[in-house]
């Protein structure tokens, strides 16, 4: 192997748990103590023990051995998080079979190629357009028993759970193994197809092993969850650490999605830790700073901590938190890694941009192309039905090849870049692209989205993908008038609004040479459904700069497009030296 090694001294220790025995000894620990709690409508929070939780857990388990569905087997979920999502999970997984949880925002295609894979012998579906989805694709045939939320329906979830034996559940329990694969977690696709990674008890149950020894999270500790459970960061991560800790999960019934809801749920839950993505504090910050209302609610004294992860936290919001003696952890890892592989401990002094130190019993290299490998009980099984990938990602040494770029230093792990995110200028120089997008886009108001361009080019450019919905308002008090999104994107003020950003973005933006120095506004929003998201909100790349090519020539050379001409905009004073000759870089 070549490069530096970072390993931590800690052991994890050998897990002889399962997602079952887990559940059991939490049970007999305190059988009377909330483990979830949601909204109910004009009543609050409602709670459930952990005593309840066992007897619908094992009334599902019992429902599916009934059914046929025998250890290995794959069972799906299709819906968003719920306490019959997390029963139903838990009893698939208790009972040794394998949970394949589906995107609730996926539609009919992306349901049915993942049936089609994962030949689910049963499902649970919550609501009337997800039911339609299974209902109209191809792979319904697989799944011989079909659970709804619908009380009409054959097969009601609530009535199963008046049936069942915690002592047949038990017995079920003892015959699972901790190799045994608990979840196939299909990838969110931004390199490309979604991939089904098998994870097995050990992988899930190694993390809560290594995390108890870096934090302390007692047991009433309140976990306010909106991240999707289908996703590895909210479904394994927060979800798993909060079961293992025996905190309380409190349901964000908003779904990260409204942040005045979220405050609203803050402010009655009073969450001891928050595990979100960066855009998500970046708007709690922004409230924050406007409201001192909401300051002293958001910065109450029980909370101890924040933990961010999916994309860099922007340097003056990880400040705010800190100014407030918040502390702010951060993490990276893979689906493929169950999925932490470093975080920032407690105690130990965050440096942005950093992600932290391995987690105990794990341990990472970088090659000499910067890629990083990591090593460990959290590694995955493999693909299911690929071994080929399964070989190219896990090597002989038991190494899994993460296909990001990093670099460790005594401040721990910085990640670079997605080696297939990583491209050349015509002088050589390499350009990050996520380092860029996320320059544009994680503290900005105007843009949703932005793709970096210039692979073979002099310097680098951008597709902007506007937040039409702060735009148009925005457009609509300076008393301005449009037809459609095209007219509104080439309307001088507003390309000037969107360059003021880029600009701002670009201000202290280092290494110069990746600078953005031309953009072209694209009016369309990017989606889930058109292939062009993740189910996170993650730019698919490769994708969309595919579809968008022309776009990108276009920038470097205009007169070959001039349809596109109106929709350019380049940041220097002379637009003929940045549309001419793209062989050397524009002026600063």
């Amino acid at each position: 192997m070549i490069g530096k090694y970072l390993g931590s001294d800690l052991p994890a220790g050998r897990v002889t748990d399962t997602v079952g025995t887990m559940l059991l000894r939490r049970v007999e620990r305190r059988p009377e103590h909330p483990v979830f709690a949601m909204r109910a409508p004009g009543r609050g929070y409602e709670a459930v023990s952990w005593q309840t939780l066992l007897a619908h857990v094992s009334s599902i388990a019992c429902f599916l051995r009934e059914r046929g569905i025998d250890p290995a087997d794959r069972v799906a979920v299709y819906s968003p998080n719920s306490y019959r999502m997390l029963v139903w999970e838990l009893a698939v997984t208790a009972m040794g079979a394998v949970s394949v949880p589906i995107y609730a925002g996926h539609g009919r295609g992306s349901v049915e190629a993942i049936l089609l894979h994962s030949e689910p012998g049963a499902l649970y579906v919550d609501g009337e357009s997800r039911l339609a989805n299974v209902e109209a694709c191809r792979g319904r045939e697989f799944v011989h028993t079909l659970v709804t939320g619908d009380p009409s329906k054959p097969i009601h979830f609530d009535r199963i759970l008046e049936g069942g034996s915690v002592e047949a559940f038990r017995a079920m329990v003892r015959s699972v193994d901790p190799e045994d694969v608990a979840f196939i977690q299909y990838t969110s696709g931004t390199t490309g197809d979604p991939k089904g990674v098998m994870l097995r008890h050990r992988n899930i149950l190694s993390q809560q092993l290594a995390l108890e020894q870096v934090w302390e999270i007692r047991r009433h500790s309140r976990f306010l969850s909106y991240l999707p459970w289908h996703h590895s960061f909210g479904g394994l991560f927060e979800r798993f650490t909060a079961l293992y800790q025996c905190a309380t999960l409190y349901l964000e019934d908003s779904l990260g999605k409204n942040i005045h809801r979220l405050i609203q749920n803050w402010r009655i839950v009073r969450p001891t830790q928050f595990f979100s993505v960066p855009k998500v504090y970046v708007e709690l910050v922004a409230e924050a700073r406007l409201n001192p209302e909401i300051r002293e609610i958001l910065f109450h004294p029980d909370l101890k901590f924040v933990f961010t992860a999916a994309a860099p936290l922007p340097r003056e919001c990880g400040e705010y938190f800190k100014s407030h003696g918040v502390a702010v952890l951060e993490g990276w890892g893979l689906t493929e890694t169950s999925p932490c592989v470093t975080l920032t401990a407690p105690g130990r002094e965050r440096v942005h941009s950093f992600v932290g130190d391995p987690i105990p019993g794990c341990e990472i290299v970088t090659d000499q192309e910067n890629e990083i490998y990591v090593r460990g009980p959290n590694v995955m099984k493999g693909y299911y039905k690929d071994p080929e990938r399964t070989k190219e990602a896990i090597d002989g040494c038991g190494w899994f090849h993460t296909g990001d770029l990093g670099e460790i230093s005594d401040y721990g792990l910085r990640i670079i870049c997605r080696l297939d995110g990583l491209f050349k200028l015509s002088s050589g120089e390499k350009v990050s692209s996520m380092l860029v997008e996320n320059a544009l886009t994680l503290s900005a108001r105007w843009i949703e989205n932005a793709v970096a361009m210039g692979s073979g080019e002099g310097w680098v450019s951008a597709l902007i993908f506007p937040n039409f919905q702060s735009v148009a308002s925005w457009a609509k008090k300076a008393g301005k008038e449009w037809s459609d999104d095209g007219e509104l994107v080439t309307d001088p003020d507003v390309q000037e609004l969107i360059a003021d950003e880029v600009r701002s973005g670009m201000l202290d933006f280092q290494p110069k040479f990746m600078a953005v120095k031309a953009f072209a506004i694209i009016p369309k929003q990017l989606g889930v459904d058109a292939g062009e998201l993740t189910p996170t909100m993650k730019v698919i790349r490769h994708r969309v700069a595919a579809k968008y090519a022309s776009w990108g020539r276009a920038i470097y050379r205009p007169e070959e497009h001039p349809d596109l001409r109106p929709h350019i905009v380049y940041l220097s004073e002379d637009p003929e030296t940045a549309s001419g000759d793209s062989s050397r870089p524009m002026e600063d």
